[in-house]
């Protein structure tokens, strides 16, 4: 059965693409920012910035389909840069410098408000980050699959596994969480149909039996059409031989062998049994009748005077 692989889907490919090196002095020429990049730091917040800049062009050149959740990827991925390397420093390097880098970048459009992404400090804006972050991964995943469209069997069956596998994950994350019965979730909300507060609708049961009477017919004659009626034959007498090389095998190399044998030996010592008993009663029954030759016999009969 396919399966969702999320290493091949657009969340996991972009969101590992923002940490590469590759091409980033390519971007480091954002005017505003190339007039205060030497006065950074340190080589690696210029490093990271630089990486920004990259990243934000990434999504008009590569992924402007769904801009507005590689914006907060992005968002996600500088906060966390700035977190480990500056602790969150109010006048760090990272956390004020990166105004400018999503201020400048915009849209090839051109025009008013075609900023490409704006920064946001708080993307997913709850405790939890991470757990949102994979709430949104998933639901791209999801739609990106179609998987509330019926498209035929095999999407359905593909899809209905990955969201029963994600739900199960989900609701072991809530648990470890959350143990009461009536936990907040309202704000772990990316869309009505992305929402850990509404699981059904986020993590639907999908019904596979709405294929077409077409369908199913097209892949019945696909399947009777597949082997010639000489193959059907070659596969039964293939079936046959190899069933007989099994119970041979099994007579002679294992101990359901001796119980076949015992039961044979059982089988006729009671049909033998049987006939003896047989053969007694036709004995029995035939024992006061005649001879066969009883009519050839001539006997003698001497007749003899009575004596007074």
């Amino acid at each position: 059965m396919p399966e969702i692989n999320e290493d091949d889907q657009i969340p996991n490919k972009f969101y590992n693409r923002l940490d590469n090196s590759e091409g980033i002095r390519e971007f480091s020429n954002v005017k505003a920012y190339s007039a205060i990049r030497n006065i950074i730091s340190t080589e690696q917040k210029r490093n990271i910035l630089d990486k920004l800049a990259r990243n934000i062009k990434l999504i008009i050149s590569e992924y402007s389909e769904n801009h507005e959740k590689r914006c907060r990827e992005v968002n996600h991925w500088i906060n966390k840069k700035i977190k480990t390397i500056e602790n969150n420093a109010l006048g760090g390097d990272l956390r004020n410098y990166c105004y400018t880098i999503f201020g400048e970048i915009k849209w090839n459009k051109g025009g008013e408000n075609n900023i490409v992404c704006r920064r946001k400090l708080e993307p997913y804006p709850t405790e939890h980050v991470d757990l949102m972050k994979e709430l949104d991964d998933y639901c791209e995943i999801r739609d990106n699959n179609r998987c509330n469209e019926l498209i035929d069997d095999n999407n359905c069956l593909k899809c209905n596994k990955y969201i029963k596998k994600k739900k199960q994950e989900f609701t072991s994350r809530m648990q470890c969480i959350c143990r009461k019965a009536d936990c907040e979730w309202n704000k772990y909300t990316i869309d009505d149909k992305c929402t850990l507060k509404n699981m059904d609708l986020t993590f639907p049961e999908i019904s596979c039996k709405g294929l077409s009477k077409e369908e199913e017919l097209q892949e019945s004659v696909t399947v009777i059409k597949k082997y010639s009626p000489l193959e059907i034959g070659f596969f039964i007498l293939v079936f046959f031989i190899l069933f007989y090389l099994f119970i041979l095998f099994l007579e002679k190399f294992t101990p359901v062998g001796s119980i076949l044998n015992r039961f044979r030996r059982r089988k006729y010592d009671l049909k033998r049994n049987i006939e003896r008993v047989f053969d007694d009663r036709h004995s029995l029954y035939h024992s006061d009748t005649m001879p066969a030759d009883s009519e050839n016999k001539r006997y003698y009969i001497e007749y003899a005077r009575p004596h007074n």
